[in-house]
């Protein structure tokens, strides 16, 4: 598009155009803040696994950040609008594609800042799509910055993204936690607190969390899509959390804030077995611990394998 011949309107499209700029700018560094749960959204349609999902996030937020950037400086003009018009086509076709599907949630497209829904970010992003049309009628400055100018510029927000918000997958890898085994063996055997339960027989991924703990809250989102997009047994993953009561007893979803159905556990034996640890996470063989995790290092994989497979190998 050429710039319009008015000076008024090139001043006020060139306006706007460092206000479409700071929009993503804003919009990249609320992603950053709230990374943890605009991955989890992401992995939460179930179309790409968590690795990749962890990736994803990142490259969207580096992106947004560089066309942010390149709206502000008014360089390059023609492929930064090129840019951001496929950004916002593309976030406006994954939205729709949300609305098909019935998701009404946060989009997270504003991460932690604002909560809004698919619907009403496709609105928002036809009104940026109207203001980066009128915005593409600003006159570019002549400057043409040098490699040595612009490649630093482009390398310190993908840096500094992948820096400030690593994905998990590359800091956390598999890791055998810290646990009370006597403890653990003692609640599942004959006499034991968790014997009508079975976890002696068959293979079971059973997590120790809290409902006032946001990892705990998060885990349990990202136990409950591997689940779903991996078609894993459902009733194979348990769930524990304390209770001052002293019996063990079952907690319907009304009353908790996790997905998927709890039992409530004494404290005592909750904070024996995981040391005070939360979330903690087991994956048990006829009994026997095969592995732990935390929440960061959840591995979709391996639980996969696991409990499909059977590939990971009883510790002695």
């Amino acid at each position: 598009m050429k710039p319009f011949r008015s000076r008024p309107l090139r001043t006020a499209a060139l306006v706007v155009r460092m206000l479409l700029g700071i929009f993503f700018i804003v919009s990249a560094i609320a992603k950053l803040c709230d990374m943890d749960r605009f991955e989890i959204y992401i992995f939460s349609y179930n179309i790409l696994p968590l690795n990749v999902s962890f990736l994803t996030a990142r490259v969207v937020t580096v992106c947004e950040l560089l066309v942010g950037i390149g709206l502000v400086a008014n360089v390059f003009k023609r492929l930064v609008d090129t840019c951001a018009m496929l950004m916002l086509v593309g976030f406006t076709l994954f939205l729709g594609y949300a609305v098909l599907i019935g998701r009404e949630d946060s989009c997270h497209c504003m991460g932690a800042l604002l909560d809004i829904d698919p619907m009403h970010s496709i609105l928002k992003n036809a009104l940026l799509v109207v203001l980066l049309l009128f915005a593409m009628g600003a006159q570019p400055w002549r400057w043409r910055p040098r490699w040595y100018v612009w490649l630093p510029v482009l390398l310190a927000p993908t840096v500094t993204v992948f820096v400030v918000s690593a994905p998990d997958n590359w800091l956390f890898g598999p890791s055998e936690e810290v646990y009370n085994a006597d403890e653990f063996a003692t609640a599942i055997g004959s006499e034991g607190i968790f014997h009508d339960l079975h976890l002696d027989h068959g293979r079971h991924v059973l997590a120790f969390l809290t409902p006032g703990c946001q990892f705990c809250r998060m885990a349990d989102e990202k136990l409950t899509h591997i689940c779903r997009r991996n078609g894993l047994d459902s009733t194979a993953i348990i769930y524990f959390t304390p209770t001052a009561d002293s019996t063990i007893a079952p907690l319907t979803l009304d009353t908790t804030t996790f997905v998927r159905p709890t039992y409530l556990i004494p404290s005592l034996t909750y904070a024996l077995i995981t040391y005070g640890q939360r979330p903690l996470i087991f994956m048990t063989d006829q009994g026997k611990v095969s592995a732990t995790c935390h929440y960061r290092n959840i591995d979709e994989r391996r639980m996969v394998d696991f409990l499909k497979i059977g590939n990971i190998k009883i510790k002695n």
